[in-house]
């Protein structure tokens, strides 16, 4: 049964509202300050406008929502935690309830920049030390060599397999070598999206590079980085022969191309990635987790250099990079209390 709609559209916000948003995105004039948001990247503000809309939705539904009065005034204890009772009855998973609070605070904060936002601030802190992940990640977390190696035997199995037509063979060659690219390079899921032929990804010979603007990446940093050689046969083979039969005919810069002949969609990488890396290793592995993958290795394998971690996915603080070395620590204690258990077992029961 289809939910009806909650959320606001943001021509429903109070008229205070959404001057106050115009106002924290707004860019100052020659000796004017910027709005608090202007920094932000357009996904960063689709996603705190897309959960703002949803609390003036909550507040609207429960009579609540009076257009007088400023963000931070409906803000209090009371409607807080019914709220967060609200969100909880929805089915919403604890991550993604802290993720509600989280962005109403941000987008209360560049809407009012001197408010007292101490007592949501708590309650983002409470939550999030109160999350419990519907799936364990740490179970779900594989060696980058191992998703390599099973990426490269399923593209190098393409041609001889059988497909409903050769539109899905270059799909699945496509997705394959997706995989096979997070394994080597685990950036993050719009940069991958994005990957341009000529922009981002260029040819110097026989070596490929990639490359990326600070605008580009969510730490406002520019990243470049070489295209893994043992890749680089499968990626030409894709260009050459897989692009051309999803485009048909159609032109585009974009890497990534769909069995309509048109960009792939973030979405469309998201559950293509998951829907093949389930069939290869009978566990979806999204996209972000990939991430988690590349740094639960360098932590266990080299993990003199754990602030290195930081940078390679990065992270702006040190605390998300601790909690990738605390999930590869769980994930190695589970493996050796596994082989623990089997010796035990060989010599109670003989082999």
């Amino acid at each position: 049964m289809r939910r009806n709609r909650t959320s606001l559209l943001f021509d429903e916000w109070p008229q205070l509202d959404q001057d106050l948003w115009h106002a924290a995105n707004n860019r100052g004039g020659f000796l004017e300050p910027d709005g608090r948001a202007t920094h932000w990247t357009p996904k960063t503000r689709q996603g705190v406008v897309k959960r703002y809309s949803l609390w003036l939705g909550y507040c609207a539904l429960e009579g609540h929502l009076d257009p007088g009065l400023f963000p931070s005034e409906r803000i209090t204890e009371a409607s807080l935690e019914r709220y967060v009772r609200w969100l909880e009855s929805r089915g919403n998973a604890s991550t993604t309830v802290t993720s509600c609070i989280r962005d109403l605070r941000e987008a209360t904060r560049v809407m009012e920049p001197d408010a007292d936002l101490t007592l949501i601030k708590t309650l983002t802190v409470t939550l999030t030390a109160r999350q419990n992940p519907r799936r364990a990640k740490h179970a779900r977390i594989m060696h980058p060599d191992d998703l390599v190696a099973g990426a490269l035997s399923f593209l190098d199995n393409v041609p001889n397999r059988s497909f409903y037509n050769d539109a899905s063979r270059a799909g699945k060659y496509r997705d394959g070598l997706i995989i096979a690219f997070l394994a080597h390079r685990p950036i993050r899921l719009a940069n991958v999206t994005a990957i341009g032929l000529w922009r981002h990804l260029i040819q110097d010979r026989e070596h490929w590079y990639c490359q990326f603007d600070a605008a580009e990446m969510k730490d406002g940093h520019p990243l470049a980085f070489s295209f893994p050689d043992r890749l680089v046969p499968y990626l030409e083979t894709y260009i050459g022969i897989y692009r051309p039969l999803l485009l048909k005919g159609n032109e585009s810069q974009n890497l990534w191309i769909s069995s309509r002949g048109t960009p792939l969609s973030e979405q469309a990488v998201y559950w293509n990635t998951c829907r093949l890396t389930e069939e290869l290793f009978g566990q979806p592995i999204n996209p972000h987790l990939f991430r988690d993958c590349a740094a639960s290795a360098l932590a266990t394998d080299d993990p003199e250099h754990i602030l290195a971690i930081a940078r390679i996915l990065g992270h702006t603080s040190i605390q998300t990079t601790t909690r990738h070395y605390n999930q590869s620590q769980m994930t190695a204690a589970v493996g050796m209390l596994h082989e623990v258990l089997r010796d035990i077992r060989s010599e109670a029961y003989g082999p």
